[in-house]
């Protein structure tokens, strides 16, 4: 039996095995050009990480997480030289969700399946699935490298989703969970919206690639104003909201998550007492320790 953890995110989909990709796709009855991220999955042809999809309030309304799921469950396969064999997951909820949803997220993933991934065919028996509160997870991993710390806030900056959780000694505060409905993806709209306006289009890639300081356009003097506007407006709106709910950002806050990664050098510049900033596999790889 395999054991994953796979953060099914509103941006990227990750794995606890290190795989990455746009929770996205585009579906064809017939072969892509290449053979990279293409699934082959109940007849059709999906080209995985292609136009990502649009927010799902509950995601087992739909299969496209179940789908976009496949990948990383044949990567695992992959990485162990076994093309049949048995599945233990391990995915997350946000917190406002999760406890409305997690049983029923459960049950979505048990399913015995067959697909074909990049030319080789897959089968396995999702047999078990636990359900896990997303940032909860993250900061579970990284327990031991924060034992100083009496009393540490979450703030998980997800593609639509800033989970925010308070531990002290360790112990969840409940009434400390929230989740904000400003993750990344509003900064990306942004962006993207401001740049249109003067007849600039950059895919979500290249967006990224601009708040990295990577450009290679030709008005590279706009898009770097715009992207400088844009994010300082995002962190100071998420900041606020924060210290709105009555968190005191001084005390130790560790940052996780794939938005928290990208703005890292702006966050680091607001006063805040940054105890720890988690990558973006952290709650995949808490997923796959809460497992067992």
């Amino acid at each position: 039996m395999i054991k994953l953890g796979i953060d099914n995110g509103n941006y990227n989909t990750k794995s606890s095995e290190g795989m990455l990709y746009a929770s996205g796709f585009t579906v064809s009855d017939r072969e892509f050009l290449t053979p990279e991220l293409q699934l082959f999955y109940e007849g059709s042809y999906y080209a995985i990480g292609e136009r990502r999809l649009r927010f799902q309030q509950d995601k087992t309304m739909e299969q496209d997480t179940f789908i976009l799921t496949l990948p990383a469950i044949a990567e695992a396969m992959k990485r162990v030289g076994v093309t049949d064999t048995d599945i233990m997951l391990g995915v997350g909820l946000p917190i406002d969700s999760y406890g409305t949803q997690k049983d029923a997220f459960r049950r979505y993933f048990l399913q015995n399946v067959s697909f074909e991934f990049e030319g080789t065919a897959y089968r396995c028996r999702i047999s078990d699935c636990k359900v896990f509160a997303q940032g909860h997870a993250a900061l579970c991993r990284y327990y031991p490298r924060l034992q100083e710390y009496r009393s540490i806030t979450l703030v998980d900056i997800g593609g639509y989703t800033v989970d925010v959780l308070t531990v002290h000694n360790f112990k969840l505060e409940r009434a400390s969970c929230v989740s904000l409905r400003l993750g990344t993806i509003i900064l990306y709209s942004r962006i993207e919206d401001a740049l249109q306006k003067s007849g600039i289009l950059l895919s979500d890639a290249l967006i990224t690639d601009a708040i990295r300081g990577k450009i290679q356009h030709t008005d590279r003097k706009k898009i770097e104003e715009t992207v400088e506007y844009e994010v300082s407006a995002y962190c100071k709106e998420l900041l606020n909201a924060l210290r709105e709910r009555g968190l005191d950002l001084r005390l130790p806050t560790v940052f996780a998550g794939g938005g928290a990664e990208l703005l890292e050098s702006r966050l680091r510049g607001n006063e805040i007492n940054i105890a720890a900033m988690l990558n973006r596999f952290a709650n995949a790889d808490g997923y796959k320790l809460l497992l067992g």
